[in-house]
C-alpha cells in the first residue's frame, strides 16, 4: 500500500488507477466499520459524538501557524491564484484559468450561503482573505468579521482592505478554541 501511495504522491499513477484505489479503500473502511447491528452502530455514534463534544474545536493551531499560516504573503502569491484561495476552486468548463476558477468558487460559496449586501457576516478561518475580500468587494454594505489564527494573515488582509478602500471588514486574530470567549466578552 505504501508503494502505491508513494507512486500516487509523485504523480506516477493515472487518475483512473487512483480513483479505483480510493474506491477500494472506502469499501474496506465501510466493511471494517460495519458491525451488522443497528443498536451497536447507534451506540458507537453516541460515543463518537460525546468525544466530539469534549474535543477542542481546532487542534494543533500552533503547529498550523508554524507550518504555513505565518509564512510571508509573497510566498502564497507565487503558489496560489490572485485571490490566494487555498481550499478549493471551481472549473465549470474545465478550461478556465486559476483566477477564474477562484472567482467561480467564491461566487458559488456565497450563493449557496444565501449571502447578500447589507448582512452581518462572520467568517471563521479566513486564511489569506480570499472569501473575506471577495465579499467585501461584492457586498459593500455588508459588515464582515473574519477570524484568523494568524497575525500575518490579519495584517495582509488589512493591508489589502486599505489598498482597495474596503471599510466593511474587521479581522480578529484568535485561536478558534477560545474565540467564543472573545465573542462573549465583547458582546
Amino acid at each position: 500500500m505504501s508503494v502505491m501511495i508513494d507512486l500516487m504522491e509523485r504523480g506516477l499513477l493515472p487518475d483512473a488507477v487512483i480513483r479505483r484505489g480510493i474506491r477500494l479503500l472506502l469499501q474496506r473502511r465501510l466493511r471494517d466499520e460495519n458491525r451488522g447491528d443497528t443498536e451497536v452502530e447507534r451506540e458507537r455514534q453516541r460515543e463518537f459524538f460525546a468525544t466530539l463534544r469534549k474535543s477542542p474545536l481546532a487542534v494543533e493551531t500552533g503547529a498550523a501557524n508554524e507550518q504555513h499560516y505565518e509564512l510571508p504573503p509573497a510566498f502564497f502569491s507565487r503558489v496560489l491564484g490572485p485571490r490566494r484561495k487555498y481550499s478549493s476552486c471551481l472549473y465549470p468548463d474545465g478550461g478556465t484559468t486559476l483566477a477564474a476558477a477562484e472567482e467561480a468558487m467564491l461566487e458559488l460559496t456565497c450563493r449557496r450561503a444565501g449571502l447578500h449586501d447589507g448582512m452581518d457576516i462572520l467568517e471563521l478561518g479566513c486564511g489569506w482573505g480570499s472569501l473575506t475580500l471577495w465579499m467585501a468587494e461584492k457586498y459593500p454594505a455588508a459588515r464582515i468579521t473574519a477570524v484568523s489564527n494568524s497575525a500575518s494573515q490579519r495584517e495582509f488582509i488589512e493591508s489589502v482592505c486599505r489598498e482597495k478602500g474596503l471599510g466593511n471588514v474587521r479581522i480578529v486574530t484568535a485561536d478558534m478554541n477560545y474565540f467564543w470567549l472573545l465573542a462573549i466578552s465583547s458582546g
